[in-house]
């Protein structure tokens, strides 16, 4: 989990009192909300600090959680409303890598904002984002700081319901629970990068009778669209906050810190179902590639069977990552907490080796031509190679739009 609280802390510092002790375990059932902890002797301290110092200790903050597949603008949406630079994405890779936490404040509430990656990712299987997120969900648990609602985006742009798209909805109702649908709004995005005429279409495709959307506004949710502005950010945020009081347990935060295996979560079982059919459908096309390379090789042709052959590597490549996945959800606790810092420690030595390559590359320039690059006249042009943005001539240079690294010499 990444906190952005501590480099950004909420107005008015909190005094350092216990944390509330949040209990062992849930008791709750599908259909009613979870019952409170005992009262226990860190909330009373909290209740006789802000009785004795109102001024000073400010309620505790709402948590509101943004979700939706990659790319609908779940930073963006933060961003509009923290006033404060996120990592945005503007391609298909993912930026939200982690869950984060953003504080703002919205009147006079402290809201935690959290930023949560989208399942079918770029650069992540879904087991790993699921690992991500069910322990955010159980740190937050005892911590007692519990989500007021659910805030999940959809981009208007999209044509159609993609397959992505369906399974992230798909997955966020195994998340979430339906018994907490009447705590979530779901909001469209990117109206106005989309002809009125078919983003209407769209929205009626997504709430009519039948439509993608219905059942779980029959269970309460209630649709909204996210104008990219601030005012729609703080209205959106304003209308979670006036649902009540009463904060949300989702699915995954009842099933985890009961202690169920991530594998036996509706999530995680819904993903092993997903691996289940992906396999059936490979060794379906591995068995019709097979055929055609047979085929290919009678007909002695040499052209056809190559590209057959690496069709066949590729299907193998990806099933091979697909049962991967599926061993990592299959493992405890202490084994996904060793796999995720192993990879965490190659994308560090990744990222070090590539300063290290470009770094040289720089010095190898001539001394005129570095000069030049390290006073920035070198090539006004510049673009970064992924997203395209205009780049600041600075020699190795961090894109701030997409965090591609790169050295400005071409």
């Amino acid at each position: 989990m990444t906190s952005k609280i501590a480099n950004n802390p909420l107005p008015g510092a909190w005094p350092s009192l216990p944390a509330p002790n949040f209990g062992p375990r849930l008791e709750m059932n599908d259909t009613a909300d979870a019952v409170p902890p005992p009262y226990s002797e860190q909330d009373r301290i909290w209740d006789v600090a802000r009785q004795t110092l109102p001024e000073k200790i400010p309620e505790r903050p709402r948590m509101i959680a943004v979700m939706g597949p990659t790319g609908t603008g779940k930073s963006t949406f933060i961003s509009k409303l923290a006033g404060q630079e996120m990592k945005i994405g503007h391609n298909l890779t993912s930026c939200t890598e982690e869950v984060e936490e953003v504080p703002c404040k919205v009147g006079d509430q402290h809201v935690i904002l959290v930023d949560t990656p989208g399942f079918n990712d770029t650069n992540r299987s879904d087991t790993e984002i699921l690992t991500a997120l069910a322990d955010w969900m159980k740190s937050s648990y005892h911590d007692k700081m519990l989500l007021s609602g659910i805030i999940y985006l959809h981009a208007i742009s999209d044509t159609r319901m993609t397959h992505s798209s369906l399974q992230n909805l798909r997955m966020f109702r195994k998340l979430c629970g339906d018994h907490n649908l009447k705590n979530v709004i779901l909001a469209t995005t990117k109206w106005s990068v989309t002809p009125l005429e078919d983003a209407l279409r769209r929205e009626k495709d997504l709430t009519s009778e039948g439509g993608f959307w219905r059942t779980m506004m029959t269970a309460g949710s209630v649709v909204r669209r996210f104008e990219n502005s601030a005012a729609s950010a703080k209205n959106l945020v304003e209308e979670i906050l006036d649902m009540g009081q009463k904060k949300i347990v989702p699915t995954i935060q009842k099933e985890v810190v009961e202690g169920t295996k991530l594998v036996d979560t509706e999530a995680g079982a819904f993903i092993e179902e997903t691996i289940a059919l992906l396999q059936k459908k490979h060794d379906e096309e591995k068995q019709a590639l097979l055929e055609e390379v047979q085929r290919a090789k009678e007909e002695h042709n040499r052209s056809m069977q190559k590209a057959l052959e690496a069709e066949r590597r590729r299907l193998d490549k990806r099933m091979a990552e697909k049962e991967e996945e599926q061993r990592q959800l299959h493992m405890t606790t202490n084994e996904a907490l060793q796999l995720r810092i192993k990879k965490l420690e190659e994308q560090e030595a990744q990222r070090m080796a590539q300063d290290a390559e470009l770094e040289e590359q720089l010095q190898q320039l001539p001394k005129k031509d570095k000069h030049m690059v390290k006073l920035g006249f070198w090539h006004l042009n510049w673009r970064c190679q992924i997203c395209k943005k205009k780049a600041e001539p600075a020699g190795v240079w961090t894109c701030p739009d997409c965090g591609h690294v790169q050295l400005n010499i071409y």
